[in-house]
C-alpha cells in the first residue's frame, strides 16, 4: 500500500476530482496526503510608462533616464499566491477526512517541480487527474507522461475527471 501519496491539484475544479480516490487510498492504508500546487514563476512588474515616451517631432539627440517605477514585487505576488493557494487546498480537507494531510505551494515549471517534490517527500505513489484529450493529441504533451518518465514511482491517473 501507498504510505506517502503526492496529489498535483491544478487551478480547476478537474484537479480536485481525483481528491476523494486518493482518501479512500490512504485511509486504507494508514497513509499521508500532501496536496501539492504549482504557479507559475513570478516577476518583478514595472510601470511600462518609461517605455512610451511621446517623440514631439524630432530626435535632439538628448535621451531621457527616466526610472522605471515598481509596480508589483515578485516576493510579494509569489507569498500572496502561495497564501490563497494554500487556504484553497486548506478547503479540501473535508473530502480527506480521517487522513493526515499536507499542503505546499512550489513556482517552476509544473513536470520540474511535481518531481522535486516527489523525491522531497519521498512519495509512494503520485495521483494526477487530467481531462480527456483527443485521440490525435500527442502523448508527450499530457503532464502524466511526462512525470511518468522522470520518477520511479507508479503514477495513478484519473482521465476524463469532472468533465
Amino acid at each position: 500500500m501507498a504510505k506517502r501519496i503526492l496529489v498535483p491539484i491544478g487551478d480547476n475544479e478537474r484537479a480536485e476530482a481525483i481528491v476523494p480516490v486518493v482518501a479512500a487510498l490512504a485511509r486504507d492504508g494508514g497513509g499521508t496526503v500532501r496536496l501539492l500546487n504549482v504557479q507559475p514563476l513570478q516577476r518583478t512588474r514595472f510601470d511600462d510608462y518609461a517605455r512610451r515616451l511621446p517623440l514631439y517631432g524630432y530626435d535632439a539627440g538628448v535621451t531621457l533616464e527616466v526610472q522605471q517605477r515598481v509596480l508589483l514585487y515578485a516576493h510579494a505576488h509569489e507569498e500572496r499566491l502561495e497564501s490563497e493557494t494554500l487556504e484553497r487546498l486548506r478547503q479540501l480537507e473535508p473530502l480527506l477526512d480521517g487522513v493526515a494531510v499536507e499542503r505546499t505551494v512550489r513556482f517552476g515549471d509544473v513536470t520540474e517541480e511535481i518531481v522535486r517534490e516527489a523525491e522531497a517527500f519521498d512519495a509512494d505513489l503520485i495521483a494526477v487527474s487530467e481531462r480527456r484529450r483527443p485521440w490525435w493529441r500527442p502523448a508527450l504533451a499530457r503532464l502524466v507522461d511526462r512525470v511518468r518518465g522522470r520518477v520511479r514511482v507508479p503514477v495513478l491517473a484519473l482521465s476524463g475527471a469532472g468533465r
